[in-house]
């Protein structure tokens, strides 16, 4: 069990430092790791969870922590995965809010490289995307979902967390219908 924890800290203190992006960058490489590498988790079974952890209070990537570390050692498991993802922003956060306000508002310098970072986040926003694809869009349903979320979010502008609640109420509906039908065909 120490030999657990120790490795999940690890692991996910690793990621947590060296990956950029936010929460589906940290997503992509933790559904890596922890199934590739250790089995701990089906290949894809966080990104399914994706949108789970996205409507949880927290971050992604904080939710991530606590799923992994609940599934592979309860709640220790689940409070060291947490520790562990949120230590390297606290530092970093620490060490860099001590030397902002040195450097001027207006640093060609800082906002280049924001730029750059701009541009990697949208990459790995859609290479996750593309990833997740095949494991989270699987039949007409689901296009049909996606295909709403987008034009719910991209044109009406609708807020995506409303758009989550409708999919989830949607896919809650969806399944009690499948199973009265099913009822309803099996008593003939």
């Amino acid at each position: 069990m120490l030999k657990t924890l120790a490795v999940l800290f690890f692991e996910m203190f690793k990621i947590a430092l060296f990956v950029l992006g936010g929460g589906f960058a940290i997503i992509t490489v933790a559904d890596d790791v922890f199934s590739r590498k250790l089995k701990w988790t089906a290949e894809g079974e966080l990104l399914g969870h994706l949108p789970v952890f996205q409507m949880v209070p927290g971050l992604i990537a904080g939710n991530t922590a606590i799923y992994v570390g609940n599934k592979v050692a309860g709640a220790l498991g689940a409070a060291v995965g947490l520790t562990a993802v949120a230590l390297p922003s606290l530092v970093i956060f620490l060490f860099v809010s001590a030397g902002y306000g040195a450097l001027p508002l207006e640093n060609a310098w800082l906002n280049a490289a924001f730029v750059g970072l701009r541009a990697a986040l949208t990459g790995i926003v859609a290479a996750t995307m593309v990833r997740s694809w095949t494991k989270c869009v699987k039949n007409v349903y689901d296009y049909v979902v996606l295909a709403l979320a987008i034009y719910a979010i991209g044109v009406c502008r609708m807020n995506p967390a409303f758009v989550l609640v409708a999919a989830l109420l949607a896919g809650i509906a969806r399944r009690f219908l499948v199973d009265a039908f099913a009822v309803r065909r099996n008593t003939r």
